[in-house]
C-alpha cells in the first residue's frame, strides 16, 4: 500500500510528522498530526505548514498526490506501530477533500482492508466501509489477527 513516498520527520514529543512535497509549485512543507479526542480516538489532521502554522484547508495542488497519499499512509503505519490499539478518525474539511478521500478508499480498498478495519460514517451512522459508499467520515484501526 505504501508506494513511493517522501521522507518523514517525526516531531517529538507530539504525534506529528512533517515532510516536503516536491512538485510543480516547488517545495511545500506538509504535516500529519494525530490529535487525541475526548472519545479516546485520534483525529488525523493533514495539510500544509505556512509561516510556521499548520493549515488544513489549503489546496496546494503540487501534482504529487500519489506520493503524498503514500507518505500519509506511512505516517499512519508509524503511528499504529506505537499505538496498536488506537482508532484514527478523519474527515474532509470540504466537499473536495471528502470526494478525494472516498476515491482513495475506493481505489485502494483491497490494499487497505488487508491491514486495517475500516468504518465509514454516512448520515452520522457508523457502518463497515464498502467501496460503493460515500462517507463523510472514516475510522480505521489495525486489523486483529
Amino acid at each position: 500500500m505504501i508506494r513511493e513516498h517522501y521522507t518523514l520527520e517525526r516531531l517529538n514529543p507530539y504525534n506529528a510528522y512533517r515532510f516536503n512535497s516536491i512538485g510543480v509549485r516547488g517545495v511545500i512543507q506538509k504535516f500529519v498530526l494525530f490529535e487525541k479526542m475526548e472519545n479516546g480516538n485520534f483525529n488525523l489532521a493533514f495539510g500544509d505548514i505556512i509561516e510556521g502554522r499548520t493549515v488544513d484547508n489549503v489546496v496546494s495542488n503540487n501534482h504529487d498526490i500519489e506520493k503524498t497519499v503514500s507518505t500519509v499512509v506511512l505516517a499512519i503505519r508509524l503511528f499504529f506501530e506505537e499505538n496498536p490499539d488506537a482508532k484514527v478518525e478523519f474527515d474532509g474539511v470540504d466537499e473536495r477533500r471528502l470526494k478525494l478521500y472516498n476515491r482513495i478508499f475506493s481505489k485502494r480498498y483491497i490494499e487497505i482492508i488487508s491491514d486495517f478495519d475500516v468504518y465509514g460514517y454516512m448520515d452520522g451512522i457508523k457502518e463497515a466501509y464498502t467501496p460503493s459508499s460515500f462517507c463523510t467520515k472514516f475510522e480505521i484501526s489495525l486489523k486483529r489477527a
